[in-house]
């Protein structure tokens, strides 16, 4: 299990928790709330960390226990403010039924910090198929 501290977009601190149900599967609680828990398969794990390492906006297919198959979004956070950045903070989000949502975010530090927690298991188990 890894987690990676981040902020609401009014400021409250917040962790975001990878843990590692199967072998091709992680579930990221956002902001450690139920509500807010989705797995993530295949992949979709790599195209997100993909995104959030590159800086792109993108929403990858998960499943939620509750309302099913849903998107979990990743886009830079308020990219207009500094558009030539190097790196830019990085928000993921999930918007579900009855006005239930949340942005959490990242600062460049913490996007690596959950990039790695994202491609962690992948390597794992690329490392167990190559020996």
């Amino acid at each position: 299990m890894f987690t990676v501290p981040g902020r609401l977009t009014d400021g409250t601190p917040v962790v975001t928790t990878i843990r590692r149900p199967g072998p091709r599967r992680i579930a990221v609680s956002l902001a450690t709330t139920p509500p807010f828990t989705v797995v993530v398969r295949g992949q979709h794990i790599a195209d997100l960390a993909e995104a959030l390492r590159e800086g792109d906006s993108l929403g990858v297919p998960c499943r939620h226990p509750r309302y099913g198959d849903w998107l979990l979004g990743v886009h830079p956070h308020q990219w207009w403010i500094n558009p030539r950045a190097a790196r830019l903070p990085m928000e993921l989000y999930l918007l579900l039924p009855a006005d239930q949502q949340i942005v959490v975010v990242f600062t460049p530090e913490q996007v690596d910090e959950l990039t790695l927690a994202l491609e962690e298991p992948i390597a794992a188990s690329l490392y167990s198929v190559c020996r």
